[in-house]
């Protein structure tokens, strides 16, 4: 299953036990001299299905019980950038341009690269022990290798390429603004040497996979340096070591400000009570495995918030690939009309749900429509939705048609000779989805 993909990765990426119990216990002491008193008894542990995990020695917990306590003060935050000097000097403000922004995620990136290229100059850094308890990569598709990537289905591609449009750009802005300046510990240059896109692509999925809602209104800050530079809000932050908390779609927990603490508390769980040294989850959002796994880069088996989304070209592949649909003629009007009107976004299924409305609509034009005049289409598309019942053996073709395809695309990844971790990942993911999805066949069987 997903998590055990992630804790093949984990073994992978670990540091003797010793160098990481020892980064730990450098961290503990770091949170500890700026307020953090771990009152719930917080400790890590590895586990079978996930890996590094949290649990308590002592406490058990309930509905609305505190997971943790965090002074603010422990997180990096858009305050804590505004107010280290050093950084704000690697920028000149005077270079900053407003068609050349970039987002906070983007920047807090650029921030940790510029903490571990301290560490590396064995400089002085408050969040020293920090980085250390990072992860060295990451397993999301972002990371597969190049014949991996083409063994992938073309929503994990456009994802992908979508994700590396976005950091290239950003890497682009960071190191034009850094200009040519030097490492004063080094004597390189931060945009040609010390600020690599190896770098960055792990500070930004750093950041991707740990980051936490903060909103920015809590927090005060020095200057506003960076104002005219960020695209968009600065409500987000790193939070070491809470960030060691797993995700689980079981449970829910909120996060708030309660003075000066970040306050993360426990709202439902699976079972009444938790026991001690039991691993303690949290909520990343009530998320589908697609998100997780471009995301975060694991996937949850039988996923509670999951559902599979379907496009137009999966429509029209089918077609092509469906004897019996393949004779048939299909007007071009039909599908400008479907892109015209957004109709192929929330197209998907649900296995309790059954087919999203705008599948339903969808299925209905193309197959079950002879008009293809606009006007009419309008009518019909908005019309009375009990008229969309009858596509269920379209439906089931469209389902089985994807089922094959992912089988394939798992039998050319089998081809290849080795896995990366995130190809790796990548396969488990796809299984699932095959298991979804004949699942959702047998719940929902064509007449």
């Amino acid at each position: 299953m997903g998590r055990t993909q992630r804790l093949r990765l984990q073994r992978a990426q670990q540091k003797p036990a010793e160098d990481y119990t020892s980064s730990l216990q450098n961290l503990y002491v770091h949170l500890h001299s700026l307020g953090w008193r771990n009152h719930t008894h917080l400790s890590a542990k590895n586990y079978p299905e996930t890996g590094r995990g949290l649990c308590s020695k002592q406490d058990t917990f309930s509905p609305e019980d505190e997971l943790i306590r965090l002074p603010v003060g422990c997180l990096i935050t858009i305050a804590t950038l505004e107010s280290d000097n050093e950084f704000k000097s690697l920028f000149n403000k005077d270079l900053f341009d407003k068609d050349a922004r970039i987002s906070f995620h983007a920047l807090v990136a650029c921030y940790l690269m510029y903490l571990k290229h301290l560490q590396d100059c064995s400089k002085t850094s408050g969040y020293a022990a920090y980085l250390d308890t990072l992860p060295s990569s990451y397993s999301t598709p972002y990371f597969c290798a190049i014949p991996e990537l083409q063994c992938l289905p073309e929503s994990l591609l456009e994802r992908t390429v979508a994700q590396n449009r976005q950091i290239r750009r950003y890497y682009e802005i960071i190191k034009n603004l850094a200009g040519l300046l030097n490492c004063d510990g080094c004597g390189k240059s931060y945009d040609r040497e010390i600020w690599t896109l190896a770098e960055y692509k792990w500070a930004y999925f750093s950041v991707n996979t740990r980051s936490v809602y903060l909103s920015s209104r809590f927090l005060k800050r020095q200057s506003n340096h960076f104002q005219t530079l960020i695209n968009g809000d600065t409500n987000m932050a790193l939070a070491p070591f809470l960030d060691l908390f797993n995700h689980s779609d079981g449970v829910q927990t909120t996060a708030e400000i309660h003075g000066q603490d970040y306050v993360l508390t426990l709202k439902s769980l699976p079972l009444a009570k938790t026991k001690t040294y039991e691993q303690l989850f949290i909520s990343y959002g009530a998320l589908p495995n697609f998100k997780l796994l471009t995301e975060y880069g694991f996937w949850l088996k039988e996923n509670k918030h999951d559902y599979f989304d379907f496009s137009l070209l999966d429509i029209e592949h089918m077609i092509k690939h469906n004897k019996e649909l393949a004779t048939q003629t299909f007007h071009r009007n039909i599908f400008k009309f479907i892109r015209e009107h957004n109709l192929h976004d929330q197209m998907f299924v649900h296995i309790d749900d059954g087919c999203s409305h705008n599948l339903r609509v969808v299925l209905h034009l193309i197959f079950k429509q002879q008009a293809y005049f606009p006007n009419i289409l309008n009518q019909i598309a908005f019309g009375d939705a009990e008229q969309f019942e009858d596509v269920q053996p379209e439906l089931s073709y469209l389902v089985a048609y994807k089922i094959k395809e992912y089988e394939i695309f798992v039998g050319e990844l089998d081809k290849l000779p080795k896995l990366t971790e995130s190809g790796s990942v990548a396969r488990s993911y796809l299984q699932e989805c095959i298991r979804y999805l004949a699942k959702f066949q047998l719940t929902h069987p064509a007449e």
